[in-house]
């Protein structure tokens, strides 16, 4: 409970500052998500397509990094793909990281972008068989972030399950980071709807 209050918190005065693009938060955003959702419309696109979007999702970790990152400096965002590098016709998922240095050290994130459907597991089961979740927060459009902490790895992550189906997370081997992953994980600029 006190995790979910700070998280709430940390995205709440993240998005009254300007820093949050879309990510606003609630302490009372626990409850279940209906998933998968109804109506959830496949997403299908050419290479091409692809390439544009995943060179705007670059652009934007450029811009974004530095802000909600305060103070990143050497951004440096990795080719988009799946399990290998590049995308391809009809790819239903993208990923990449981002290297860049904070507060003197360096840090690498590593964000997937999920087409609506492609995710299965709701918020309850990833929970319950794949994380260790750590807290949960609604998002401002009836989605909701999911926290959860890889002891053994040291990996940090927010999961922000999007009701339209999408699902974009965001980790990180750099702790106490989670307003930070949360904001990027949220925000709308990671989408294959556009």
């Amino acid at each position: 409970m006190r995790m979910r209050k700070v998280m709430a918190a940390a995205l709440t005065g993240l998005a009254l500052i300007g820093l949050a693009g879309t990510a606003t938060a609630s302490a009372s955003g626990s409850g279940e998500l209906a998933w998968p959702p109804k109506d959830v419309t496949p997403v299908h696109k050419t290479k091409a397509e692809l390439q544009e979007q995943a060179d705007g999702f670059s652009a934007r970790q450029q811009a974004a990094y530095p802000r909600v990152f305060r103070g990143a400096q050497d951004v440096s965002p990795g080719n988009w793909g799946g399990e290998a590098e590049g995308v391809f016709d009809d790819m239903q998922y993208m990923g990449n990281t981002v290297g860049f240095t904070y507060n003197g050290q360096h840090v690498t994130t590593y964000t997937q972008v999920n087409a609506p459907g492609q995710h299965a597991w709701s918020p309850t089961e990833y929970c319950e068989k794949y994380a260790a979740c750590t807290a949960q927060v609604s998002d401002h459009r009836g989605g909701l972030v999911v926290f959860s902490k890889n002891e053994q790895f040291g990996i940090t992550e927010a999961r922000n399950f999007r009701r339209n189906g999408e699902v974009v997370w965001v980790q990180t081997w750099t702790p106490g980071t989670e307003a930070q992953l949360a904001v990027l994980a949220t925000d709308r600029a990671f989408t294959f709807t556009r």
